[in-house]
């Protein structure tokens, strides 16, 4: 075939123009296409050795096709295949519907602005992940003083979780200091377009206890109406949710109603944030996706039992088992010890919410630091169904010093058990760290001195 090639006479380059679109077919030519090539080498002038080269070198072409190219294209299109493919296990509806991850970067981002100088990315991805899934907090940093500038952006594994901190956490009070929440300035209009449009029976639910199954979370929200789907996402590793997850209803006011009615609510000792969705699309496997994994070695962690669905007040029902169970289990996993506690509650500081100021945190730190090294202060007001628990006519409002050390907290405990402030008589004891940790972890009146 080479032979023939270089054997070529004049008149093979007098036609070379003509046979351009000849040897430059594309890549999927047929036989049939082949067939009319050849016959329109038959009138292009060259001999019939000429033709007969240039036929074979078709042939070996198609047969590069047919064999050699399309392994490599085969190959290529599953490598492609494996990197888009999303984990097993992904709840994220909007990816899972292919909408573009950089405008979804965009919309499940938020800015945060006027933060205390003595925070860091931990304390603001500890604050905000109250919401959902933080991907990545990022402070912008003086290059001279090696410290923040006292804004930055977090963003979130899904919008709904954006949206929430942004009605939330606007003008709420942390480390002393007002934040300032916005979206970041790449979020616009346009960005908002091409969106899959979100269910109306669709809510996004996060801050849900570990202890609570998806199974249990869908009796709960039960008597709103008939449950289509419940999905939370899973930790494949840990094989627990990540405490945040999707709820679809049958009719879009069972959604809204569940949304209105269950956000802030008091569940497992935690604070349910709750809202309808914002994109829509696949919600995906969820928890059921952790049956394609091997058996784990050890036994899996207890959930509570579910009881039986009613009417709305059913839900506080619900909650109120949940809560027992997960407070037996806490109780017989682990046995309270406060005598090894750096957490000091104060109490019946002042007379109830209507006395709380933005500067009561930083007020008790002033006195608190004179025991030792404080690294917090939370100013816990409680809920009516607190309250109920309890039964306490001071509990209303509490007051966590959180030391940096033992001996600290009990010279605290000395400092402030039995004395008199403002005309109240201060009631003092060092709390159980774990239950200090669940009770407010939705606080936000805190103060880091």
């Amino acid at each position: 075939m080479v032979a023939s090639v270089v054997e070529m006479d004049s008149s093979f380059e007098n036609t070379s123009k003509d046979l351009t679109p000849v040897v430059s077919a594309d890549i999927g030519t047929t036989n049939s296409s082949n067939n009319g090539l050849l016959a329109a080498l038959a009138s292009s002038g060259l001999t019939q050795e000429q033709q007969e080269g240039v036929g074979k070198a078709l042939a070996y072409i198609q047969e590069l096709q047919q064999t050699v190219f399309k392994d490599v294209l085969d190959a290529e299109k599953k490598r492609r295949e494996e990197e888009n493919k999303l984990p097993a296990g992904t709840v994220n509806p909007g990816l899972l519907a292919g909408m573009d991850a950089r405008t979804l970067s965009v919309i499940s981002r938020i800015y945060v602005g006027s933060i205390n100088f003595e925070l860091t990315d931990e304390h603001i991805h500890r604050v905000f992940s109250e919401f959902g899934s933080v991907c990545s907090v990022s402070m912008s940093k003086d290059p001279a003083t090696g410290r923040h500038k006292g804004f930055g952006f977090v963003e979130y594994e899904v919008p709904e979780a954006a949206a929430l901190a942004l009605e939330t956490m606007n003008g709420t009070m942390l480390g002393g200091r007002q934040l300032k929440i916005g979206r970041p300035n790449n979020y616009g209009a346009s960005v908002a377009q091409g969106f899959p449009p979100p269910p109306p029976e669709r809510i996004y639910v996060a801050n849900v206890n570990r202890a609570i199954a998806e199974d249990v979370l869908r009796e709960i929200f039960a008597p709103f109406g008939t449950v289509v789907a419940c999905v939370l996402s899973p930790d494949m590793a840990t094989r627990q949710h990540r405490g945040w997850g999707f709820i679809e209803f049958a009719d879009a006011a069972a959604a809204e109603q569940a949304a209105r009615d269950m956000d802030r609510f008091l569940l497992g000792n935690l604070v349910l944030r709750v809202r309808l969705s914002v994109v829509g699309g696949p919600l995906g496997e969820g928890m059921a996706a952790l049956d394609s994994l091997p058996e784990p070695t050890e036994g899996k962690p207890q959930t509570a039992s579910p009881a039986q669905t009613g009417p709305p007040q059913q839900v506080v029902d619900m909650a109120a088992i949940v809560d027992r169970s997960i407070g037996a289990a806490a109780d017989t996993a682990q046995p309270s010890d406060t005598a090894t506690s750096s957490i000091v509650l104060l109490e019946n500081v002042v007379g109830g919410r209507a006395d709380v100021d933005d500067d009561l945190a930083a007020d008790m730190a002033v006195e608190g630091v004179k025991c030792g090294k404080i690294a917090k202060v939370v100013v816990h007001v409680a809920s009516e169904r607190e309250l109920q628990q309890t039964g306490s006519p001071h509990s209303e409002v509490s007051i966590f010093l959180q030391y940096v050390d033992v001996d600290s907290a009990k010279r605290a405990l000395e400092l402030f058990d039995g004395r008199w402030f403002a005309g109240r008589q201060v009631n003092a004891q060092l709390y159980d760290p774990d239950a200090y940790r669940v009770l407010t972890s939705a606080d936000t009146m805190v103060y880091m001195p």
